[in-house]
């Protein structure tokens, strides 16, 4: 248990490097909500959490996100305890970090990757926090407006974390059916070696062999598991309910591959230079940017290298979201692969089921079959929420959410 509460505080703490770093000078997006509606309180309330209310359950009922708006609400001029609850966060935080990193073992390696480099990607934003606060005073001293528009974008970089683990959440669930079954099998031919044995057919190095098989199905199972409820305790406690409570997890929306032809990559390229924070801050001079630095970039030389560096900068998000763009046609090729697979696993499953019924397959050669058309199955589902993530990444990366392409 404590294992498991360490790994899903730091994945709290990584996700908030996200709201830490979001916020940057000039970055004005048009606010996300106009406030708690009575349906968006029902929804809220349903006792499920779904794919598309991230941004109104990280606002309204995840702790650290609702009161740093009920504090914007209330006063502009309460940035004290925001600067503080901030700075504690940024100094746990690389901390947590590794301690996120050393719990993972164990999972699958696909998903331990992936959680590494979003740990890694988070852990990189973790770092300017201890040089850059939530909120710069000059931007306290903005109106309310605009620091809720701040506050917005803040919170859509978490949003964006959200839905990752809620889809890599779902990926395990898939995938925990192979290895239930796996499982199933294990036992199955345990027992036959047990009674092959009893009958003289079998040794005892046959019967210590599927002893040993059975037992790693079993670990593996229980390893699965334990990944299985420390995400879910990490989208329990984004949602700001908790495990008592028990909420339906909704599913993660499939992926569309007909909307990549229309995908317009020129355009997107310059709508995320635009959207991108550090680049409308090093375009409008930083109004962060103390008197003399002000003074400095008049000169021209000064000048010039501000000019190179934010091209650098632009041009580092056109490749990042060009990379993005390639992620996703990878994701399509992987995707169509395994729709074919997984049109071919049915049609064996459905032989199979003959099979069976006129007994010419036995249990272990059943289970086998079963376990083949699983796996197939969760390569399709697993695909489709890849491909899915891929889509979803490029579009909050070309809306300016710090998105890094692995």
């Amino acid at each position: 248990m404590n294992r498991q509460k360490k790994r899903k505080d730091a994945f709290l703490c990584l996700a908030l490097a996200g709201v830490l770093c979001a916020a940057a000078p000039g970055a004005a997006l048009a606010a996300e909500t106009e406030g708690l509606t009575p349906e968006i309180s029902a929804r809220l309330e349903d006792n499920r959490i779904e794919y598309d209310e991230w941004f109104d359950l990280l606002k309204y009922k995840y702790g650290p996100i609702r009161s740093a708006y009920e504090q914007i609400e209330s006063s502009i001029d309460s940035s004290g305890a925001i600067t503080l609850e901030t700075s504690l966060l940024a100094d746990d935080l690389m901390r947590q970090a590794q301690e996120l990193e050393d719990s993972m073992s164990g999972l699958p390696q696909e998903e331990k990757a992936a959680l590494r480099a979003q740990a890694n990607g988070l852990k990189s934003q973790a770092r300017s926090t201890r040089s850059t606060l939530f909120f710069s005073n000059q931007q306290m001293e903005s109106s309310r407006k605009s620091a809720l528009r701040t506050m917005d974008r803040s919170t859509r970089s978490v949003v964006y974390q959200a839905e990752s683990l809620m889809n890599q959440y779902e990926q395990l669930l898939s995938q925990r059916q192979i290895v239930a079954k796996s499982v199933e099998l294990a036992q199955k031919a345990r027992d036959l070696q047990v009674q092959m044995e009893a009958q003289g057919m079998a040794v005892d190095a046959d019967v210590l062999s599927a002893a040993a098989q059975l037992s790693s199905a079993q670990d593996q199972l229980s390893t699965m598991d334990n990944g299985i409820a420390s995400l879910k305790g990490v989208l329990y406690s984004f949602a700001g309910v908790s495990e008592g409570e028990n909420p339906e997890i909704g599913p993660v929306p499939g992926a569309d591959p007909a909307a990549i032809a229309s995908i317009d990559l020129e355009g997107d390229l310059n709508k995320a230079v635009n959207n991108n924070s550090n680049v409308i801050s090093m375009r409008s001079g930083g109004s962060s940017q103390s008197v003399v630095e002000q003074q400095l970039v008049k000169s021209t030389t000064v000048k010039k290298n501000k000019l190179r560096d934010t091209e650098y900068t632009e041009n580092q998000v056109r490749s990042n979201v060009q990379t993005l763009y390639d992620d996703i046609l990878e994701k399509k090729a992987l995707y169509d692969s395994a729709s074919t697979a997984w049109q071919s696993a049915q049609n064996t499953w459905n032989a199979a089921q003959v099979q069976r019924q006129t007994g010419m397959l036995s249990d272990i050669q059943y289970l086998q079959q079963e376990l083949a058309y699983l796996q197939a199955k969760s390569g399709m589902e697993c695909a489709d929420l890849n491909l899915q993530q891929s889509m979803r990444s490029y579009e909050w990366a070309v809306k300016g959410v710090e998105v890094s392409a692995q």
